[in-house]
């Protein structure tokens, strides 16, 4: 290996080692304590290193949320092109969301700040026209009115990140302590496996959008 491939290769390691460290703070404290000097000193380096490899934390920040919707369009253009029917890729895409958001909850978090997505609205929405548009055809398929689909996209939306918020803020087992007091042994189980409890509220979704459409959402006149 030549000096410059392994200049190249050893920089690439600290960049990668810098990106880590920022997510491991921000998972065991929050994204307020990443700072350039945290990451530093949590990689063993001077701040002046990180300063070569990034401009400064937004740019740190943006490098890892860019890195998370890259791997989430990527997640659901594979399940796009599955051999299935559209209810099931539904259920599909939003295990995917529900996974990523359970595994990597700062990340999740990161991504969906309201603050960050108005920020850098170009950037995250990047690629997204081609999926967007692969989505509103598979609900399509469910769904019969072409009118409101988009509306029943982002009802499917909010539903799952109402899900994902409650779960990743309230840990599983806070929440079957907290539903032992209304003693209810059944929900205590469900919210012991969350994740059976989400896939059930999506398939509950699903059920309920292919049957005909809902009425006109216009004022009624009262008489």
């Amino acid at each position: 290996m030549s000096v410059t491939d392994r200049r190249t290769r050893q920089k690439a390691e600290v960049r990668q080692r810098i990106l880590d460290a920022a997510r491991q703070i921000a998972r065991e404290k929050d994204w307020n304590a990443v700072t350039i000097r945290s990451i530093a000193e949590a990689i063993d380096y001077t701040p002046p290193i990180v300063y070569e490899h990034f401009a400064n934390k937004e740019d740190v920040l943006m490098t890892i949320v860019k890195a998370g919707h890259d791997e989430n369009r990527r997640a659901f253009d594979e399940i796009l092109a599955m051999e299935l029917n559209a209810d099931e890729k539904i259920v599909r895409l939003s295990m995917e969301n529900w996974r990523f958001a359970h595994d990597r909850p700062e990340i999740y978090r990161l991504m969906h700040n309201p603050d960050r997505i108005e920020q850098h609205r170009d950037m995250i929405f990047e690629g997204m026209a081609e999926t967007k548009h692969k989505i509103e055809g598979l609900f399509g398929e469910v769904y019969s009115d072409s009118e409101t689909v988009g509306e029943v996209i982002f009802s499917w939306f909010c539903m799952m990140q109402g899900y994902i918020n409650l779960i990743t803020n309230i840990q599983p087992q806070q929440g079957a302590k907290l539903l032992e007091k209304v003693e209810d042994p059944n929900m205590v189980a469900l919210f012991k496996k969350p994740d059976m409890l989400f896939e059930r509220a999506i398939r509950r979704f699903i059920q309920s959008i292919a049957t005909p459409p809902f009425p006109s959402l216009e004022p009624s006149i009262s008489t």
